[in-house]
């Protein structure tokens, strides 16, 4: 099994544990990229387009590991993912400031696809809590 095979594995197994409506665009998003991202050559970009998964990844899993964790706490039974389920990471103004049109578009229309939007709270700028890592070509 390759690398990229392993990673895509993995990613739609950790998408598994998120509430349905939040893992059928994480799946999407997943899918697409991957697809996208076939043909690339360049290994500097490829490099970058792994890292970047790894670390959305990890994110993931530690996060699943918390929400969890809370719902065993609170009910002694761990159940999947939930419609409560704490997902994402928040990213700060300089951050979203720093993404070209293109990439803020499109952390735009996930912010809509996953919280079921259809406005956005600043002014037209993505903000917020994102889990998706911007893309990289």
């Amino acid at each position: 099994m390759t690398k990229a095979t392993s990673l895509y594995r993995r990613l739609l197994r950790v998408h598994r544990l998120l509430p349905r409506e939040i893992r059928f665009v994480g799946d999407q998003y997943v899918r697409a990229e991957f697809r996208n991202h076939r043909s690339v050559t360049d290994q500097r970009l490829l490099d970058q387009f792994f890292k970047q998964w790894v670390m959305y990844l990890e994110t993931m899993e530690h996060t699943a590991m918390k929400n969890n964790s809370k719902k065993q706490s609170s009910n002694g039974v761990s159940s999947g993912g939930g419609a409560s389920w704490d997902v994402g990471k928040h990213l700060d103004r300089e951050t979203v400031e720093s993404l070209d049109d293109d990439k803020a578009e499109q952390l735009l229309d996930l912010h809509r696809a996953s919280t079921g939007g259809g406005g956005d709270d600043n002014n037209g700028k993505a903000g917020g809590s994102a889990a998706m890592p911007p893309r990289r070509k």
